[in-house]
């Protein structure tokens, strides 16, 4: 009995473990991402081809002035009168101060009237060597008193003229800096002005770029001060000299400001355009980066749309597509959805996805 009892036990057990044996042969499992699934992979592809795209060199830059200058006094004068305000607008040669000139006044003043008796007695000279009454010499002297007097009146006219303070340009003038009455030295800074109808805008770019710029290129620059807004211009000068620390070199455009909503000084994202060119170019999703190697996966059509892994060499980017320079040809079809799901040497169900740039 005890040995039918052992025996059944067993019996019990051999059954239990045949049981979960046959639980994990016949019991599916769930099949994972990775599972291999019969059939062909459908993927997207688009074909390589050539479109006109344009060089484009992004970079930041700072403005300043076209012309910039500070307005000083050239002699030590007390203020006569200030014809200006703080920001104004001022056309070239437009007064803006006026100093003490009383005494260049009267020098002037007699300085004219010493040169109007010379020029007097030249004639009443003249006209009696022409009559054989005075020995030539006599004239000779005149004259030379009669210029003397004319350097006089230059000399009066400068003085007084030093007293004047006139806009050298037309531009905008900055904040006063003295008032009337006071006592300006050629170290006191009146006011600023600044020409800024044009700006300069000054911007490093990769030296190694330098093939691709020249001046007269369009350049375009925006501020997140003036969100929407861009401001057009062109190069104008390339630096003669590259500089050695980040190997760049400094390029200066000049930018129309016509309606003064810029500043000197401010922070600018500068694009420089060149013309148009004939690139082939490929969908920027399709190809793959590892380390400094790019590559795609092209669907061989001859070898059955069997996927191969074809290294290439990237160039210029615009939105949505990248420039290949190397390794594929017009018509050339990359892969662009599902890459991830395909190994090189996978049969594939190539869907053609266009695209237009």
């Amino acid at each position: 009995m005890r040995m039918s009892l052992r025996t059944v036990a067993a019996a019990c057990v051999v059954v239990a473990a045949l049981a979960v044996s046959l639980r994990f042969i016949f019991v599916p499992r769930e099949t994972s991402s990775n599972a291999f699934v019969p059939g062909l992979r459908t993927v997207g592809v688009a074909a390589a081809a050539e479109r006109d795209i344009e060089d484009r060199i992004e970079a930041l830059g700072s403005t300043a002035s076209w012309e910039s200058i500070e307005i000083r006094s050239t002699v030590t004068e007390f203020i006569d009168g200030i014809r200006f305000t703080d920001g104004q607008v001022v056309a070239a040669d437009e007064l803006l101060v006026t100093l003490v000139q009383d005494e260049e006044r009267a020098k002037l003043a007699e300085a004219s009237s010493f040169l109007t008796e010379q020029e007097r007695e030249v004639r009443r000279i003249e006209s009696l060597v022409a009559r054989k009454s005075l020995p030539a010499n006599q004239l000779d002297e005149r004259r030379t008193l009669r210029d003397v007097a004319r350097a006089r009146v230059a000399a009066a006219q400068a003085a007084l003229a030093d007293r004047t303070i006139r806009a050298p340009f037309s531009g905008v003038l900055g904040l006063r800096g003295a008032s009337a009455g006071a006592l300006v030295t050629p170290q006191t800074v009146i006011t600023t002005l600044d020409d800024i109808a044009s700006l300069r805008l000054d911007f490093p770019v990769p030296s190694i770029l330098l093939g691709s710029l020249r001046t007269g290129q369009p350049v375009t620059a925006t501020t997140p001060a003036l969100a929407g807004r861009s401001f057009s211009g062109e190069v104008i000068g390339i630096d003669s000299r590259v500089n050695p620390v980040d190997r760049s070199v400094m390029l200066r455009a000049r930018i129309d400001n016509r309606d003064l909503a810029l500043k000197p000084g401010m922070l600018m994202n500068v694009l420089v355009q060149s013309a148009q060119r004939k690139a082939l170019v490929i969908p920027e999703e399709s190809v793959i980066h590892y380390q400094r190697e790019h590559y795609v996966l092209r669907v061989n059509a001859a070898d059955g749309n069997r996927v191969e892994r074809v290294d290439v060499e990237v160039g210029q980017r615009t939105p949505g597509f990248v420039e290949v320079n190397k390794g594929l040809s017009v018509g050339d079809t990359v892969i662009t959805e599902g890459i991830t799901s395909v190994r090189p040497g996978d049969p594939v169900d190539p869907r053609e996805l266009p695209r237009t740039p």
